[in-house]
């Protein structure tokens, strides 16, 4: 009797300390927390948000008008590809032209980048990394602008330009290009390029950012949106924007070229799509306050 009693309360007690292991043909391991290690996860980012992030390496270049190298860029580069034909004429009207290299950049774009001169010959071999003076990086729902050099004086003639049909000289003037990442997927990205005019004093600006309320900004915007195109851009692949040349005035002009006593040069902008990363960020806290 006494030793069924004992045989009893052994088996109670192993049960207690082992569980139903005991009596399981498998071997399952626990940790400290008493989890079985094969069946548990990690846990989940459910709330966190993730933001993709675009990197682009930049460029402008500058050189005499009649460089033979400005000419020779356009014939390496990809016009017709990147948009329609209705977009392309649009922007060629306004004196504008954008064309796309793929992952090798042509010669004589790289021959400006490092500022050679026009007789000498690039090294093919070198990187192309060389190339680009700036990298910025686009967070997703964010934007970048790109400041072409100027004078900081611009004539905008009688009948040329929406919204100064009089004409207007404009002081402390500058153009930019504003660039917006607006769609993405794997190793490619949507990017909007707006040109646009800033003009008029200067002043500090503020701005609030995720979807916060905008505050006034540092200067008078004047948005070019009969500029404005779109074009889908893959990694490695370089965008070129630069002027169409015409006989009358053109807003690419006014744009990429500057003038002189004695000379005209011509400027270029190129862009590259480095990568594209994410951004993992944190829950968003709730914070409750009561009065004591």
């Amino acid at each position: 009797m006494f030793r069924r009693i004992a045989q009893t309360l052994l088996s109670t007690l192993l049960i207690c300390v082992c569980g139903c292991a005991l009596f399981s043909g498998a071997s399952v391991y626990t940790d400290a927390s008493g989890y079985p290690l094969q069946e548990r996860k990690k846990p989940k980012l459910d709330g966190v948000p993730v933001r993709q992030v675009i990197h682009l390496d930049t460029s402008i270049t500058s050189a005499a008008e009649s460089d033979r190298r400005l000419r020779i860029v356009w014939e390496e580069l990809d016009e017709s590809g990147p948009m329609s034909p209705q977009d392309r004429r649009r922007l060629n009207e306004t004196g504008m032209r954008v064309g796309v290299a793929g992952s090798a950049l042509p010669w004589a774009l790289k021959s400006l980048q490092r500022g050679e001169r026009g007789g000498m010959a690039s090294d093919s071999t070198a990187s192309d990394q060389m190339s680009f003076g700036t990298s910025v990086a686009v967070v997703e729902g964010d934007q970048t602008t790109i400041e072409l050099p100027g004078s900081g004086h611009l004539m905008i003639p009688p009948g040329e330009l929406p919204g100064f049909n009089s004409g207007r000289d404009l002081k402390n003037a500058k153009c930019v290009l504003q660039i917006t990442p607006v769609e993405h997927g794997p190793g490619w990205v949507v990017i909007r390029v707006l040109p646009k005019i800033q003009h008029g004093s200067t002043s500090v600006r503020y701005n609030m950012t995720d979807q916060g309320e905008q505050m006034p900004t540092r200067q008078n915007e004047t948005a070019l949106y009969e500029q404005q195109f779109e074009l889908k851009v893959h990694e490695n692949e370089t965008v070129v924007i630069g002027h169409l040349k015409s006989d009358e005035w053109t807003l690419g002009r006014l744009q990429f070229q500057s003038e002189s006593l004695t000379s005209v040069s011509e400027r270029l902008i190129a862009f590259r799509l480095n990568k594209i990363t994410q951004v993992v960020g944190q829950k968003s806290l709730q914070v409750s306050y009561r009065e004591y």
